[in-house]
């Protein structure tokens, strides 16, 4: 779960996402799309694709295009299949051509190895309409144009523009229509505009007729195998059943290799388990060779298949494992079987959290966690016995976390805590075990977070906190082990704001950024670079976090941190352009520099600031994102440009929009559901309104407005963040003085 308000803290530590122990992050980050938002600076490690023009390797295997240097294809798409695109590009590139048909002639020239290279663009459409000339250029030298079809592709002027730019430079080139969502024809078919699939340069081919389709990817029509090699064989001017002869071959070599590889091992089982039987040393010694094979599979063998994504293989193994301990005695089993056995079943839940089946994740963990209780209730005191039911504990809990089960949940993490305390009792020097330790606190700070149990919260984070400072002190200049450490500093920021007040969180944020300055200044690493720059701009934040109430020396600090900041956040956005997240920094930067610069009366410079975020959020990577950071920095980008309408003194813009803003904001009911500053937003959205409507005469409607704010914030006045409670001071204070004048 994230922690709620991103906005204010950078890099919380990485258990939430990916700081759960390594064999553990995967599934646990996928907890983190609930919708809170977590300190800023948060180091989620997801690896992304980077957007802007792809040119693949100029190098062809085929002859015929390294001498001509042209691109066997162009793929035009919408933004929004981005991903499918991705996919239909990798397997041309990667589809080897079979070798008895390579080097045939056909009316597009010789038939190559491999279909290298395909265009790509990943260029967003200029505002004018207009293609750029690398683009054109690319449609000139593509001989085929391949179109996936979708709705968006059918409401996308970039892949219209494409579609007509080809026509234009490439009259004698083909066009494919690959449809990957939608209807063709929807229309006309009953099913909806909407729902149409064809852009309308196809639509207007051949008389008012699509151009043929060469692949439907859907389920519903050639599925995703067939589509490709229809694909390649449109670009190849080849028959299809050439190409399906040679991938049904490869398939049944495929299925083959498998069904004997299972065989075998089926057979080494029942092999193992007849020889059993014939006398008690050589059962003992195939017993051992068993086992051997089950940790190979259950460890090295896992090792291997993880990386390349096989999970049916690893799903295989698992349930060979617990099929080969189930056909035993329960009483012949050791303590090792029974740990296997647990171990195969962690194997088969993490499989089905992958593939997307909780239910059954939620089972096998469970499984799992009943297994090695019964183990350490008999062996207590062994390190490899304690390890274990750690981990079956944090995987129980965590998945009784996902379905809301939130005391069986914190009854796990607890149990995983004290297992891992147990395990340093053993070897407090060993370092696995402190980080071990480390994660468990912070897992178990993170579910009391979401509980607004913030007291509970700071003491777990601040044990995890003193773990990884032990593992990084050790470690010998381990980058990540200090980058643990600056996102503990972030949560430890993120909990001392309510409960301690401004100082202790400002001396937390200090702490981290003291930790980007000493241990990774050196760091070639982007995400080290957007955590650090967010550190410094919640640091400023904290500096005018009292408002218009802010001393002149904060102010002055604040904007010498949001303006160093301006020079890393624009460095950020140029490195990659589409990196929603970077982009989302860089905006709350200048909305913050647009805020300092308005306390210190620098309205021009807070009219530029203002200016340069909503450029950032004119990018088309920003047009469809969505979530409570998102939601947040929009309403909060609005606040300071009603606010810099006061200051030119366009007193009616200002009032539109703030009366505007605060009707939105007084309509949500939770704002924790949807927004993470929902507090700040309408206590700082009502103070303006009111001293705006009061300037102009209507100190009644003035008085109403503040009250209406205080009568809702001042019941959770415990949770307020600092900027949100100066903001209900104020307004608790102009009431207070109203009612000392009417007296």
């Amino acid at each position: 779960m994230r922690s709620p308000n991103f906005a204010l803290y950078p890099s919380p530590p990485r258990h939430l996402p990916g700081v759960f122990p390594p064999k553990l992050s995967r599934a646990f980050a996928n907890l983190l799309k609930a919708p809170r938002a977590r300190p800023a600076g948060s180091a989620v490690r997801l690896r992304a694709g980077r957007p802007g023009l792809m040119m693949p390797g100029a190098e062809s295997q085929g002859g015929y295009m390294a001498e001509h240097d042209e691109f066997w294809a162009f793929i035009s798409y919408s933004h929004d299949d981005l991903q499918e695109a991705g996919r239909i590009h990798k397997a041309l590139e990667t589809y080897r051509v079979p070798a008895r048909l390579v080097g045939l002639s056909t009316r597009k020239g010789p038939v190559p190895q491999r279909l290298t290279p395909i265009f790509r663009d990943r260029d967003d459409l200029p505002a004018s309409g207009d293609l750029s000339q690398s683009v054109r250029d690319a449609l000139s030298r593509s001989r085929t144009l391949i179109v996936l079809c979708s709705p968006s592709a059918a409401r996308s002027r970039w892949v219209e523009a494409e579609i007509r730019a080809f026509r234009e430079l490439n009259p004698q080139g083909d066009v494919l229509a690959a449809i990957i969502a939608g209807e063709p024809g929807a229309e006309a078919s009953g099913h909806g505009a909407a729902l149409e699939c064809f852009p309308p340069a196809l639509r207007e081919a051949g008389g008012g007729q699509p151009e043929p389709v060469a692949a439907d990817f859907r389920a519903t029509g050639d599925g995703r195998r067939m589509a490709h090699l229809k694909l390649v064989a449109g670009l190849l001017d080849l028959r299809l059943d050439q190409l399906i002869q040679r991938d049904l071959q490869r398939r049944q070599r495929r299925v083959t290799v498998i069904t004997g590889g299972l065989i075998a091992l089926t057979l080494t089982m029942s092999t193992l388990a007849l020889f059993a039987v014939s006398a008690r040393s050589e059962a003992e010694r195939r017993k051992a060779e068993a086992e051997d094979l089950i940790e190979f599979m259950l460890s090295d063998l896992r090792t291997r298949l993880e990386p390349v994504g096989r999970l049916d293989v690893l799903d295989a193994v698992g349930a060979k494992v617990i099929e080969y301990y189930d056909g035993q005695a329960a009483h012949h089993l050791s303590l090792d079987d029974l740990g296997r056995r647990a171990r195969a079943f962690q194997l088969l839940g993490e499989i089905d959290s992958d593939m997307g089946d909780l239910d059954s994740a939620y089972q096998h963990f469970n499984t799992a966690y009943q297994a090695t209780s019964r183990i350490i209730a008999v062996d207590p005191n062994q390190p490899d016995r304690i390890y274990q039911h750690a981990q079956s504990a944090f995987w129980a809990g965590y998945f009784a976390w996902r379905r809301s089960e939130l005391d069986t949940a914190e009854a796990r993490f607890i149990e995983y805590r004290d297992l891992s305390e147990r395990l340093l009792a053993h070897d407090a020097a060993n370092l696995e075990w402190q980080a071990e330790a480390a994660y468990a606190h912070s897992n178990l700070g993170t579910l009391y977070i979401s509980q607004d149990r913030l007291a509970l919260a700071q003491v777990e984070m601040q044990q995890a906190l003193e773990r990884f400072v032990t593992i990084a002190e050790a470690s010998e200049g381990a980058e990540q082990a200090w980058i643990d450490v600056a996102d503990a500093y972030g949560w430890i920021a993120f909990v001392s704001e309510p409960t301690e007040g401004r100082e202790a969180a400002m001396a937390a944020v200090q702490s981290q950024i003291d930790v980007y300055e000493t241990h990774l200044a050196d760091a070639d690493n982007w995400s080290v670079r957007r955590s650090a720059m967010a550190a410094e701009y919640a640091l400023a934040r904290l500096y005018i976090s009292e408002g218009v109430d802010s001393e002149p020396e904060d102010v002055a600090a604040a904007l010498d941190l949001l303006r160093t900041a301006s020079f890393e956040a624009d460095a950020l956005i140029r490195h990659d352009p589409a990196n929603v997240e970077w982009r989302l920094l860089g905006i709350r930067q200048r909305v913050w520099l647009s805020e300092a610069n308005l306390l210190a009366g620098n309205i021009d410079a807070a009219r530029q600031a203002y200016l340069d975020a909503t450029a950032f959020m004119a990018h088309e990577s920003w047009a469809d994102v969505e979530g409570i950071r998102y939601e947040d920095t929009r309403l909060h980008a609005a606040l300071i440009e009603a606010r810099i309408f006061i200051a030119m003194g366009d007193l009616d813009s200002a009032g539109l929009s703030l009366a505007h803003l605060l009707t939105s904001l007084q309509s949500i009911e939770d704002w924790s559901a949807r927004l993470s500053k929902g507090t700040y937003l309408y206590a700082a959205t009502a103070n303006s309104l009111a001293d705006l409507v009061e300037r102009q005469g209507d100190g009644a409607e003035a008085a109403r407005i503040r009250a209406a704010m205080v009568h809702r914030l001042a019941p959770l006045t415990d949770r307020l963040p600092i900027d949100t409670r100066a903001e209900l001071r104020r307004a608790q204070a102009r009431l207070g003085a109203e009612r000392l004048s009417a007296e």
